[in-house]
C-alpha cells in the first residue's frame, strides 16, 4: 500500500506527535496539494520555466520546518554548472532545491519507485541514473545531453550515499562520468562548483555530534519516522558554501576532479563545524592538500 511506504502508516498511529510538528505536518500536507498538481503541469507544459514553481515549493517547504539557509560563496551561474555536493539527509533536497535555478538532482534510479518521493523527484525533473544496466546508458546520456544544452544545471551527490554529517566520504571518480557528457554536451563550456552542506545549529544551539541523527538520514530509520522527528524541532540551521568553480579541462579529467571537490567540499564541512564549536582559527585545504591557516 502507498500509505505504508516509509513507514507512514504505522507512524500516523503511533504516539510522540507534537502540537508543532502535528500543525507542521498539515501546513506540509496543505502546501503539496496546492502547489504539485501546478508544478506537474508546469513540468509537462512548460519546459523552460518549471524551476519558478518547484524552488517555491522548497522555499515554503524550508519556512514550514524551520530551517534557516546561510549561505557562504556565490553560485556560478552563466550556463550549464554540475554542483557537486556532500549528502547528508533529504533535507539536503529542499535546501539545494529552492537556491540552485534551473537545476535538476541526479538521483540513483531506485528513487523513481519510491512512491510520493519518487513523484516530487519526478516533479524537479530529476534525473534517474542506473548505474547497472548498460541498455539505459543511452537513453540517460540523452536525457542528460539534452538537459545540459537547455541551459539548465545539474547536482550531483558524489559520495554515493547519505553520510552521518560530520565527515565526507571518499567522493566516487565513476559519478563524475556525467560531468564529462555534460561537458562535451556544453561545447566543454561546462563549470564543476563544490558546494558544502553543514547543518550548524538546532534551536539556537550548536549541533553537536550525539545529535547528528536528528537530521542525517542514513536509512536505518524509517523515512517519515525521521520526517516526524524533525518536524518537532524549532529552529535548524543549514550552512551551504559555494566554493571556487572549476573544469575538466582545467584538472586533466574525472578523477582529479573527484579529488579536488572532496577536499574542498571536507574543508568546507571542518571549517563550518570549527567555526561554530568556536573552536580557533578557520582551516582552508587547498588542492594539493596543504593546510593554511586564514
Amino acid at each position: 500500500m502507498a500509505l505504508e511506504y516509509g513507514g507512514l502508516k504505522s507512524n500516523l498511529q503511533t504516539s510522540g506527535w507534537t502540537f508543532l510538528s502535528f500543525m507542521r505536518f498539515c501546513s506540509l500536507l496543505a502546501l503539496s496539494v496546492i502547489l504539485l498538481p501546478i508544478q506537474a503541469l508546469a513540468v509537462k507544459f512548460f519546459t523552460q520555466r518549471w524551476w519558478a514553481l518547484a524552488g517555491l515549493w522548497h522555499r515554503l517547504v524550508c519556512s514550514i520546518l524551520g530551517i534557516e539557509i546561510l549561505v557562504k560563496g556565490t553560485p556560478e551561474k552563466g550556463g550549464p554548472v554540475l554542483f557537486a555536493a556532500n549528502h547528508i539527509s533529504w533535507l539536503d533536497i529542499i535546501v539545494l532545491g529552492g537556491k540552485l535555478e534551473d537545476a535538476s538532482f541526479i538521483a540513483k534510479s531506485e528513487m523513481q519507485t519510491w512512491g510520493l518521493i519518487g513523484k516530487i523527484c519526478s516533479l524537479h525533473k530529476t534525473i534517474f541514473v542506473n548505474r547497472t544496466r548498460r541498455s539505459d546508458s543511452a537513453r540517460q546520456r540523452d536525457v542528460l545531453v539534452s538537459r545540459v544544452q537547455e541551459g539548465h544545471s545539474l547536482i550531483l551527490f558524489p559520495e554515493g550515499t547519505s553520510t552521518d554529517g560530520i565527515r565526507v566520504e571518499k567522493f566516487k571518480s565513476s559519478l563524475f562520468s556525467v560531468a564529462e557528457k555534460a561537458d562535451e554536451a556544453s561545447g566543454h563550456t561546462l563549470k564543476i562548483q563544490p558546494v558544502t552542506l553543514a547543518y550548524t545549529e538546532m534551536n539556537g544551539m550548536p549541533l553537536v555530534r550525539s545529535q547528528m541523527p536528528l537530521v542525517a538520514w542514513l536509512g536505518d530509520v524509517e523515512l517519515f519516522e525521521h520526517l516526524r522527528q524533525f518536524l518537532g524541532l524549532a529552529r535548524t540551521v543549514v550552512t551551504i558554501e559555494f566554493h571556487e568553480p572549476t573544469t575538466l579541462a582545467a584538472l586533466g579529467g574525472r578523477k582529479n576532479l573527484a579529488v579536488y571537490c572532496e577536499e574542498k567540499v571536507r574543508a568546507g564541512l571542518e571549517s563550518a563545524h570549527r567555526a561554530e564549536m568556536r573552536l580557533g582559527p578557520q582551516v582552508a585545504v587547498t588542492y594539493t592538500g596543504l593546510a593554511e591557516n586564514t
